[in-house]
Formats: structure tokens, sequence, C-alpha cells
């Protein structure tokens, strides 16, 4: 008699390994996008630069305002000093639609009649969340009319507080208006976001394909098994008996 023997049951059906394939690769995907960094910061630093939170945020940037806070940026270090900075204030409470010319106001009748400050004229600033700020630029310069150090000013307003951010440098390479704004322009608030659509969908396809398989496995038919004839043998319906030793 031919050996046979039924192929095992337990292959994977294709559909349920096709709706498998389809949950890993979209659990692989971005369901959550994590910010630069976390709240109203600078989302895009220039490279090399370092925070320090809470330190030296009694800016200028809004007068007749207390800060609630802040920090600064610390960039361009050459012997120990930064030649960059970008000054974070934040205050409480949104601003008015003039605080930004106000506070530009307020900074030039500090620096009327000095032959070594020069304020630019006011200007708006798109910041990468959406929000526009109003923004102005100052030089400044030695007694000799050198070009020494720039500084841009932006102010922006949000529902319940105000920023003030204050970038100063004394790089040459930094000391160019649109390179400086680009750096203030990633100025925003940065949270986490969660695409619950990609989520429940990847939750979905995997239980779908879970279900499959479980139901695949529960209708799984034992492995049949012939038994082959021995060359040779003789067929016993029962057992033959077999002589005992005799007792004692």
């Amino acid at each position: 008699m031919d050996k046979k023997r039924q192929g095992l049951a337990g292959a994977q059906p294709r559909g349920a390994r096709a709706a498998l394939c389809a949950a890993l690769a979209l659990l692989a995907s971005p369901g959550c996008t994590a910010p630069a960094v976390e709240g109203y910061q600078l989302q895009a630093p220039p490279e090399g630069f370092l925070y320090a939170a809470e330190q030296g945020f009694a800016g200028g940037g809004i007068p007749g305002r207390s800060p609630a806070g802040g920090g600064v940026w610390l960039g361009d270090i050459k012997l120990d000093e930064p030649r960059t900075t970008v000054l974070v204030t934040r205050y409480q409470g949104a601003l008015a639609e003039r605080d930004g010319a106000t506070a530009r106001e307020a900074r030039a009748r500090v620096l009327r009649g000095s032959p070594y400050n020069r304020l630019g004229p006011l200007r708006t600033l798109a910041l990468a969340d959406g929000r526009t700020a109003s923004a102005w630029t100052e030089e400044r310069h030695d007694e000799y009319g050198r070009f020494r150090s720039l500084q841009v000013t932006a102010v922006v307003s949000y529902d319940t507080l105000a920023f003030a951010l204050e970038l100063d440098t004394s790089v040459p390479e930094r000391m160019r208006e649109p390179h400086l704004d680009s750096i203030l322009a990633t100025f925003g608030l940065g949270a986490t976001t969660v695409n619950w659509v990609l989520v429940v969908a990847a939750a979905g396809v995997a239980g779908l394909a879970a279900l499959g398989l479980a139901r695949r496995a529960g209708r799984r038919q034992p492995t049949d098994y012939r038994m082959a004839r021995i060359p040779g043998a003789q067929p016993q319906d029962r057992a033959t008996p077999v002589d005992r030793p005799p007792d004692g």
C-alpha cells in the first residue's frame, strides 16, 4: 500500500497575510509627529545653538509690560562668548493691534539723538505657526561709524500670551536682514500631533487580520496519516500470546 500523507492545514490564507502586511505597513507609518521643540519656541534654531531656560528674559521688547518668563538662545560661541543671542521673553495677556508699533516708537524715543544706533521701519514677519509678528531692525555703529552689530526685534500675540523676540548678532555672515528674519520666522507653538485617522485605520486592519487568522485556526483539520504495510509481515487481528516462564 502506498504511503499517503495529507498536507498540513496550517498554511495562512493569502487574504489574512495581505491584511496583516497592510496593518504592519500602517503601524510603521508616522501616526504621531513630534515638534523639534515643545511649547512656544524657535522650532528650527541654527545648528549649534544652545538654550538656557528662564535666563536673561528681562528684555525690553514690550515697554510697560512685566516679563513672566522666557530664556535665551546662545550661538556662534567663540572663546566662551556667544556672538549671537536670541532673547525670548514671555508676557501674560494678548497684545492690542497697535502694541507692536507702540513698542517700536518707544524704542525710537530711547535712541533719539544717538549717532550710533539706527532704527529701521516697522514691518511684518510671518511665523511658522501662521501668526504675524511686528518687527523692526536696529543697526549699531561705533564712534567711527563702523557697523558693529545688528538687532532684530519681533513681537507677536497669542490668545492669552505675548512674546518679544530679540535677535542680536555681531557675526558678519549673519548680519543680513533676510537671514536673521528666517531665524525668527521659525518661532511658533510646537506641539505633538496625532494622526488619529491613521492610528484607527491601522488598529482596524490589524484586528481584522487577527480575526481572520483565529477563524482559520478554528477550522484547521487534524493531519491524516495512513498506515503503510511492511513487506513480508503477516497481518494479525489480535495479539499472539507470549509464553510465560514457569513459576519457581
